[in-house]
């Protein structure tokens, strides 16, 4: 939520602020005939700030490693007869909730700030592939056979990561499919 209210607040106070004719002129050629916008270099923060908080939501929750080690105090709240497969599928709904959130609000943000969202997709592809190339140079095959399993699984988390952010996207457009926004310009907003 933070993330939205900080990015409409930056949509906001450029809206403001007094455009020269010059600036004026450039964004009437930036806007599209949809009223959807180019991608411009300052929209690259979407995307980086999307990877940042994805991350977070892997590592911060407890990854998907703990599914075989969890403790069955978390689930045991919901359920008191132990059942292995609910407990298992209660602690993957744990794990999913912080990735829908995320995903979801970087769906929000592209339809606020009018970014076309294929291209901010394309964007959030390219620095996960980015990422991938650089744990694959980083893989390790002298050592102790943890440094050649660490430098390996970071390398198989973030090609998987590829192809599951790109599930979520398809599944969060059901949830943001109904979002409607005004139109930010500041000729089709109603002086008072």
């Amino acid at each position: 939520m933070s993330w939205i209210l900080f990015e409409k607040a930056l949509l906001h106070s450029r809206a403001v602020k007094n455009l020269s004719p010059y600036t004026r002129n450039m964004e009437e050629h930036i806007i599209l005939q949809n009223d959807n916008r180019y991608l411009q270099l300052s929209d690259v923060r979407i995307p980086l700030t999307f990877m940042v908080l994805f991350n977070v939501a892997f590592f911060g929750t407890g990854n998907f490693a703990s599914i075989a080690s969890f403790e069955i105090s978390s689930v045991y709240r919901f359920i008191t007869v132990f059942s292995p497969f609910l407990m298992a599928a209660l602690l993957i709904f744990k794990l999913f909730i912080p990735f829908m959130l995320v995903i979801c609000a970087f769906s929000a943000i592209t339809k606020l700030l009018q970014i076309p969202r294929l291209g901010c997709y394309f964007l959030v592809i390219l620095l996960s592939d980015v990422m991938t190339i650089h744990f694959f140079f980083l893989v390790r095959n002298k050592g102790s056979w943890m440094e050649i399993g660490n430098s390996i699984s970071h390398f198989g988390i973030m090609s998987a990561q590829v192809v599951f952010v790109l599930l979520l996207f398809a599944l969060t457009n059901i949830y943001t499919n109904d979002i409607h926004v005004r139109s930010a310009s500041p000729s089709s907003q109603k002086v008072m």
